[in-house]
């Protein structure tokens, strides 16, 4: 397990614990999470003031919990820049939100605690102390600092004046009355908090600059977009400062003429704020080296483009023709605050103006510079760290935020749309805590039980990529050789319980005669479910004694046949019966009625009739039909709902005996259960994602959004043996003993288990219109498909030369249709992929393959390759 930091637990602290444990979901990566809150930050605080409003359109603010703005209107809020403290409400219900979904083998725990110091454990260790604890990886997202040298102290106001050193929060500002006279440093947003929420005889702001900050500037109604993008493309290739500046007064002007307005102020508000994310991109990292003279730039800009909302302003306006807030002296800021203050008589001095972006003396960031553990990037202000937040000259501590603000443009914002930092940054942390980072797996992995001649071929590119170029993309391998073992499993469980147990192959799991030819080989027999597969069987020398035809529809030239070979028929009704009795002639037909469980009891079922109706049908002799047995079909893999059925089915050989008849066996069907992956925990965990999906809360995995609803249980305990021990246990085997009855059983998938694999070839790696990643294979979807929604097992990359950059991507088919899916799961690629590899889908003999398999579109079926001979299979053999 890898144990991951995260000091501040504000918006950024969030992002980052969601990017985090969202990867470890979709990866199965175990994270054991702490995140260090102090809880001084004051922006969002739920107690504020209610005048105190967002600086930021609320449609921008989204968690994985949900969207702020769908957030507001479910508490009945419209407006566009809400009050403050409900955001504070938000990202608090978020976090409470992702520690109830906190992944399976993750943990999540958050520490009320201000971190001061951090230190590597050691030169040779890279592991991090936090508060007394080792973490292999540790990220900082501290955001304002509380205190800097910057910040006024009463030394710097004469006595007797009041000093207020911050006005957060706003209990600070409790006691200025209507004759206070009050000047402010600073007169940007903070200013504006303050101007809201008390009403002293006179707010005199002072400032460096000698100018307020604009409104935001409003261009509603106005289309601008066809200026705006080749304005932002003319930013991002800006060779220099006087670029950029010529580039942002052409956006201007263009704005302004748009507008029917000449208002310079307002034109270059507009360009900046709307090309802001262009901007980010061309003066982040080594972007922000060619621009020399950049800060002072965007300190005005930032003026013109991110003022404060209109309700804010008006007040602000209101104040000042009212003559509450006194502008006079705006541009005073320069001079010595304590003259300034006698000078105007001020009773109460107010500290508006927050510390500086970058490494600020005093906080956790510069004793790590101060300590050489980290740097300020030359010629910024900034924490010197790269495109994934990790802090040049470590590998496994990381910054994100306003420390970094010179080296990555743009952190004070509540965007998650402007930088991919932080999902970098999760991104490196999981990738090695990862296991096996370098297998392709589903979103999240299930990996697949390998066989050693599974393993041996999909290791070996040669070797498919022969297979593909002499039989075509896709193939179906074939290797027989595992199915003597699945058989004896269950022949040896059986005895091991004392009852004579035979296996029946159900044929329509999979049409590659090589399987009926092993299970002849091994003394076992056949189920066939058609005319054809009958013929077929029986043209592999199986007798009819070893063949049970269970087809749902049996035409009389069926019946025929398999009379005629002495096959072993089940009998779906009555009327059916009487079918087999007038064409049976001077023969004798072998039937086994099939039973339908007692609806109450087990779910309803189309095959079959209840016992009752068999018994009264059978009161008697059937001239040329011998009853040699029962047969059940059941839905399902329950032992419980087949130890339910023999008990019944036993009750009905005890009339059928007594009335005559002389039935030797109960056929039980299939639905004998196999797992395709070695341990449950993975499956645990997919079940787990899923419902996080399903809940709303996870992103989901799968195409278009839709979780499969339908699946096989991938994951099965107990299989086969283990399996046919508990049916036949609590007496059920003793039922049998008792009136020597022979058990059949007809699996189809669990004795194919490990006999199979897709191959397909890489036709093209695309994207979708939106930018979704697509790989093409050359099959189609009813080439490893069931009536079931999805396979779900992770495919193979069968590849000489893997190194791409890593994708997460759908495989799609050949067939002309949107949801052309090979695999509805999104499935990541670490090193890429190209046409030209080889996909392997493991495991996929039984039913995967052919049982709903098409050529529309004229593409000819897959060939059929017995492995290791490399030949067709005689069923591909005209």
């Amino acid at each position: 397990m890898t144990k991951v930091a995260i000091v501040g637990g504000g918006p950024r602290g969030l992002w980052a614990a969601e990017e985090l444990l969202t990867l470890a979901r979709e990866r199965s990566v175990d994270i054991e999470l702490h995140v260090f809150n102090d809880f001084l930050g004051v922006a969002y605080q739920p107690d504020q003031p209610k005048e105190w409003l967002m600086n930021v359109r609320s449609s921008i603010i989204t968690t994985q919990f949900s969207d702020f703005d769908r957030w507001l209107q479910n508490r009945g809020v419209d407006s566009p820049f809400p009050p403050r403290r409900l955001v504070g409400e938000f990202l608090a219900e978020s976090w409470d939100t992702l520690s109830g979904y906190v992944p399976r083998g993750c943990s999540l725990t958050i520490h009320s605690v201000h971190v001061e110091k951090i230190e590597p454990l050691n030169e040779t260790d890279d592991s991090w102390l936090v508060q007394g604890e080792l973490f292999d990886e540790v990220l900082l997202a501290t955001g304002h600092a509380t205190d800097w040298p910057g910040a006024l102290s009463q030394e710097d106001v004469p006595a007797g004046v009041r000093l207020i050193t911050s006005p957060y929060p706003a209990s600070n500002l409790n006691g200025i009355g209507v004759k206070d006279r009050v000047l402010v440093r600073g007169a940007a947003l903070t200013f504006i908090d303050i101007i809201r929420v008390c009403l002293p005889a006179v707010f005199i702001p002072v400032t460096r600059t000698g100018q307020l900050m604009k409104p935001k500037p409003d261009f509603s109604g106005l289309y601008l977009d066809d200026i705006l993008n080749e304005g932002s493309e003319k930013v991002r290739s800006a060779k220099n400062l006087c670029e950029l500046k010529v580039v942002l007064r052409v956006v201007s002007t263009q704005i302004q003429e748009r507008a029917g307005k000449q208002d310079e102020e307002w034109g270059m508000g507009v360009a900046w704020r709307e090309m802001y994310p262009s901007i980010v991109k061309r003066a982040s990292y080594e972007g922000r080296d060619s621009l020399k003279g950049f800060y002072d730039l965007a300190r005005e800009m930032e003026r013109l483009a991110f003022g404060p909302p209109p309700e804010s302003y008006e007040h602000l306006q209101r104040l000042i023709d009212s003559g509450v807030v006194d502008t006079s002296h705006l541009h005073r800021g320069e001079e010595r605050l304590a003259d300034l203050v006698r000078e105007l008589n001020i009773t109460v001095v107010i500290d508006a103006v927050t510390s500086p972006p970058g490494v600020v003396p005093g906080t956790l960031v510069h004793y790590l510079v101060e300590e050489g553990y980290a740097r300020v990037r030359p010629g910024t202000r900034g924490l010197d760290v790269a495109a994934d937040g990790t802090v040049i000259g470590q590998k496994h501590l990381a910054a994100v935020g306003r420390m970094t603000e010179d080296v990555v443009l743009g952190n004070d914002t509540l965007s998650r749309t402007l930088h991919d930092v932080i999902p970098k940054w999760a991104r490196r942390v999981i990738r090695n805590a990862t296991p096996l980072p370098e297998r392709v797996h589903g979103i999240p992995p299930l990996a697949a039980r390998l066989e050693p001649w599974a393993k041996k071929l999909t290791s070996d590119p040669t070797a498919c990529r022969t297979l593909i170029t002499n039989f075509g993309s896709p193939v179906n391998v074939l290797h027989a050789g595992v199915m003597a073992r699945n058989i004896a499993e269950l022949v040896d469980t059986g005895n091991q319980m004392g009852v004579d147990t035979r296996v029946f192959f159900a044929r329509k799991a999979n049409k590659g005669l090589t399987f009926v030819d092993a299970v002849k080989n091994v003394g076992h027999g056949i189920d066939v479910a058609s005319e054809r597969e009958l013929f077929q069987v029986l043209n592999r020398d199986v007798p009819g004694a070893q063949i049970i035809l269970s087809a749902a529809i049996k035409p009389d030239s069926l019946l025929e046949l398999a009379i005629a070979n002495d096959v072993v028929i089940s009998a779906d009704s009555r009327d059916e019966l009487d079918r087999i009795a007038a064409l049976v002639g001077d023969r004798i037909a072998r039937v086994m009625p099939r039973v339908a469980p007692d609806p109450a009891v087990l779910p309803p079922t189309r095959f079959g009739e209840r016992a009752a109706e068999w018994a009264e049908r059978l009161t008697g002799l059937v001239r040329g039909v011998d009853i040699v047995g029962l047969h059940v079909h059941l839905h399902g893999y329950a032992a419980e709902d087949r130890a339910l059925a023999l008990r019944e089915c036993c009750q009905l050989i005890d009339s059928l005996r007594e009335y005559g008849h002389s039935p030797q066996f109960i056929d039980l069907g299939g639905g004998v259960p196999m797992s395709y992956i070695e341990s449950d925990e993975n499956w645990v965990r997919y079940q787990y994602a899923k419902s996080a999906v399903l809940a709303g809360y996870a992103k989901p995995f799968t195409w278009k959004d839709v979780p499969p609803s339908n699946t096989y249980p991938f994951y099965q305990t107990p299989v086969r043996g283990e399996w046919l021990k508990d049916l036949l246990s609590n007496g059920v085997a003793q039922l049998l003993i008792d009136r020597g009855l022979r058990l059949h059983l007809e699996p189809g998938r669990s004795l194919l288990d490990g006999c199979g694999i897709i191959l397909a070839e890489v036709a093209f790696v695309k994207t979708r219109s939106d930018g979704l990643p697509l790989v093409g294979l050359a099959m189609n979807r009813t080439q490893c498909r069931t009536t079931s929604d999805d396979y779900l097992i992770d495919p193979l990359h069968i590849t000489d030369n893997a190194d791409g950059s890593e994708i997460e991507a759908y495989l799609v088919g050949a067939y002309c249709i949107e949801d052309e899916l090979i695999l509805r799961r999104r499935i990541r690629f670490p090193h890429g992929v190209k046409p030209g590899d080889i996909i392997g889908i493991p495991n996929t003999a039984g039913y995967f393959m052919h049982i709903l398999e098409s050529a529309s579109h004229q593409i000819p079926l897959a060939k059929n390759v017995v492995w290791p001979e490399g030949i067709l299979d005689d069923i591909d053999i005209d």
